[in-house]
């Protein structure tokens, strides 16, 4: 389901109303927050399940455009049971399932001229380009740089305020609900959740500041 938001609907978090940076170039000025669930986590080997984007506006962090759908899986023999069972696979809940060339037609507008941002972000990525090396279709002009949150969050690990950079440890942290883990579109809202909080954090300062002071500074 494709939808166009003039303001999120995801969670309220603190917004940072100024823009984050006054110059921004025209090709960043657009994130695509993106999550799959797949069939194992070899992306030549295993498949797409299912797909969500999140088009956001990069100063505002507020959703544009969304997309979600399940795919029709072709080579279930490959798939890892475990990866079936985490992202909840049945046969039943897969039957209106897209075939996977519809759904990158639908996904390639939303991506197109965007910074492609999520939690893991190189894990989804190589899954989309390898579905659309499979389908055979243009991959879309993205910018190069990934925005992913599980980096973003790295002072938070290195200060002891979170365990792991794991989605569910920084979800805790910020108080963020995760009433559906595991599936696409949840996660891709927890991973714009958690930027949100990330935003706000590198706006007002702190956690790398005391990190430095800690440390004795950078030599």
């Amino acid at each position: 389901m494709l939808l166009a938001h003039p303001a999120s609907d995801t969670t309220p978090t603190p917004v940072v109303h100024q823009p984050l940076f006054p110059g921004l170039p025209a090709h960043l000025r657009t994130l695509a927050f993106i999550d799959l669930e797949t069939t194992g986590l070899d992306s030549s080997r295993h498949e797409v399940l299912e797909v969500a984007v999140l088009r956001v506006d990069a100063r505002s962090l507020q959703v544009l455009a969304e997309y979600e759908a399940r795919v029709q899986p072709t080579r279930l023999a490959d798939a890892h049971p475990e990866a079936l069972a985490v992202c909840g696979y049945s046969d039943e809940e897969w039957r209106g399932a897209l075939p996977l060339h519809e759904v990158l037609a639908t996904v390639t507008p939303l991506l197109a001229g965007t910074l492609v941002a999520g939690h893991n972000t190189s894990f989804d990525w190589s899954f989309l380009v390898e579905a659309y090396r499979r389908t055979e279709l243009a991959l879309p002009r993205v910018d190069y740089h990934r925005l992913d949150t599980a980096s973003l969050a790295w002072p938070l690990l290195a200060t002891g305020e979170v365990e792991s950079l794991s989605l569910n440890a920084l979800a805790k942290r910020f108080a963020l609900q995760r009433p559906s883990p595991h599936r696409a579109m949840a996660d891709a809202r927890c991973a714009l959740e958690v930027a949100r909080c990330l935003a706000v954090r590198m706006a007002r300062g702190g956690h790398m500041e005391r990190l430095l002071e800690e440390s004795g500074g950078v030599a």
